[in-house]
C-alpha cells in the first residue's frame, strides 16, 4: 500500500490519442512517410479498375482472400486474371454465401488479400482490427490490396453507412501500420472514356488548381514482408 507521502504513478494514455486507439505520433510517423511520395491526390496515377495495380505485377497467384466480398462481385475478374486461382470469399452478412463469415474459421494463408470499400464503413478502432486480421490472413511475400472512397471527389463520402473518412495518406499509413510494405496507389475513375477524357484533357487543370478529383476510389497496394 503507497505511503502518504508517495506520488501517484502517471498513467501512460498514449494509445488513447485516436479514436483508433493508436498512438497519433506513431500513425503520423507510418503516414508521414508518403507525403513526399504522393504529396497531392493528382500524384498518384489513374488506373484503369481496382485489380489494375495487382495484374499489372504479371504475378502467378494461387489463392486469394476477398474481404468484404458482398456477392462475389469481384469473382469473375479475379478469375479471369488468375486462372485457376482458389478464390475464397469473407463477409460478415450471411444473406449471401460466402467461404467465410468469421476470421475465426480462416486457418490458412492466401497469396492476396484484396479488401473494397469496406473501411470507411467500420470506426476506426474496428478499422485497425480488420486490417490486423487482413495481415495475419496474408502469407510472407503475400499481396495487400485495399480501396477506400476518394474523399477528393465530391460527393462520395455522401452515403449513410460511411461511418470514417479516410484521406489518401490514411489509407497508405493505415496499410504501412498493419505491417505491410506500401508498393504503388491508384485513383480509380468510373465513368465512361469520354468523361475521363474531358476531366483528365480539358479539365485537369482546374481540377488541380481547385484541389477538386475526379477519380471515386484510391487503391493501395501493398505486400507483407
Amino acid at each position: 500500500m503507497p505511503s502518504a507521502n508517495s506520488k501517484p504513478t502517471a498513467v501512460d494514455r498514449s494509445l488513447e490519442t485516436t479514436a483508433a486507439g493508436i498512438s497519433w505520433v506513431t500513425f503520423a510517423r507510418c503516414r508521414g512517410q508518403f507525403v513526399d511520395r504522393w504529396p497531392r491526390v493528382f500524384d498518384i496515377p489513374l488506373c484503369r479498375d481496382h485489380h489494375a495495380l495487382l495484374t499489372g505485377q504479371d504475378l502467378a497467384l494461387k489463392s486469394l482472400l476477398d474481404v468484404g466480398a458482398t456477392d462475389r462481385v469481384h469473382e469473375p475478374k479475379v478469375r479471369a486474371a488468375f486462372p485457376g486461382i482458389d478464390y475464397r470469399s469473407f463477409d460478415i452478412d450471411r444473406t449471401n454465401k460466402h467461404d467465410y463469415h468469421d476470421f475465426a474459421d480462416i486457418d490458412r494463408q492466401f497469396d492476396a488479400v484484396t479488401l473494397f470499400e469496406v473501411l470507411e464503413h467500420l470506426p476506426p478502432k474496428t478499422a485497425i482490427e480488420l486490417m490486423g486480421q487482413c495481415f495475419r490472413a496474408c502469407r510472407i511475400g503475400g499481396w495487400f490490396l485495399a480501396s477506400v472512397p476518394n474523399v477528393c471527389t465530391p460527393g462520395v463520402q455522401e452515403e449513410w453507412t460511411h461511418i470514417s473518412t479516410i484521406s489518401y495518406l490514411d489509407l497508405a499509413g493505415l496499410t504501412a501500420w498493419a505491417g505491410f510494405d506500401v508498393v504503388a496507389m491508384g485513383r480509380v475513375y468510373y465513368g465512361g472514356w469520354r468523361h475521363r477524357l474531358v476531366h483528365t484533357k480539358l479539365l485537369h487543370p482546374l481540377h488541380r488548381l481547385l484541389g477538386v478529383d475526379y477519380a471515386q476510389s484510391i487503391v493501395v497496394l501493398a505486400r507483407k514482408p
